[in-house]
């Protein structure tokens, strides 16, 4: 039971998805040569009876299985918006996509299989998506899991690091006389992206926890706030750091703790080192 806990806890962990548009492509490449070089060099599925071309074909599979990347996402971001810019995925989730990216994968690399040689079967449907499985899903869950583990333990070391120093510093608010939408700029503790409008957190006059909508985008009202202590931390999100009293780690990054606000910030992975020195 306690075994069962363990991994239902493991399965709910945030999982670090790459968010970064280059790597993102980047990784695809990766999985469509992987593909190739791996049919090309142990030959399985009856590629080792192929003579002429064994290298183009092995190679159209990997081309497949870049496409067959580009469709799954394109359905799942796209079509179906299961997923998205500022969804949160769990590890639990991340894995029933990459179930849904290896079916795809395997129906994309069969009608491929069944152009390329005209005989192939739909009732060899199933034996595909197995092998395809049985290539796949192992290593890429393991791959996942050590890298869910691996940026858990950098960020959580950070987070303590940053505990420290804060600490031991002096935490006090700095006066600032400039105002944003007549809010106090040492007020505001955050600010949160919602597509052309902003939502601001601040404490108002009776020191009160405060939210106020205003039209403009997260883009120009970080322009306004050049040179003052609100800076960005997430894709959604600017903070106020002089407010930040404490920050615990996982694998997406940081999430911060304010002074007099009970909500707590994130901190996405390309925004982490802003967080390493004072």
């Amino acid at each position: 039971m306690e075994s069962l806990s363990t991994l239902l806890d493991i399965l709910k962990k945030p999982f670090p998805e790459e968010d970064i548009r280059a790597i993102y492509f980047r990784n695809i490449v990766l999985i469509g040569c992987f593909v190739t070089l791996f049919l090309y060099i142990f030959q399985p599925f009856g590629i080792s009876t192929i003579e002429e071309k064994k290298f183009l074909i092995c190679l159209g599979f990997g081309l497949m299985t870049i496409l067959a990347a580009f469709i799954y996402n394109g359905l799942t971001f796209g079509i179906l918006k299961i997923r998205g810019r500022g969804k949160i995925l769990t590890f639990g989730e991340w894995i029933l996509h990459m179930v849904g990216f290896m079916l795809t994968i395997s129906l994309v690399n069969f009608l491929f299989a069944r152009s390329l040689f005209g005989t192939m079967r739909w009732e060899f449907l199933p034996t595909m998506i197995l092998s395809t499985f049985a290539i796949g899903i192992f290593p890429t869950v393991v791959l996942g899991l050590l890298s869910l583990r691996l940026l858990e333990k950098r960020h959580q070391e950070l987070s303590e690091r940053f505990n420290l120093r804060q600490r031991d510093s002096d935490q006090s608010l700095h006066d600032d006389d400039r105002k944003i939408f007549d809010i106090p700029v040492n007020r505001i503790r955050y600010i949160e992206a919602l597509q052309n409008y902003v939502r601001i957190g601040y404490l108002d006059d009776q020191g009160v926890m405060t939210e106020e909508t205003q039209r403009i985008t997260i883009k120009s009202i970080q322009e306004d706030l050049t040179d003052t202590p609100v800076i960005r931390c997430h894709r959604s999100f600017l903070v106020n750091r002089d407010a930040v009293i404490s920050s615990s780690g996982n694998a997406q990054g940081l999430l911060l703790s304010l002074a007099d606000c009970v909500r707590t910030i994130p901190v996405s992975r390309s925004y982490v080192s802003i967080f390493k020195d004072d």
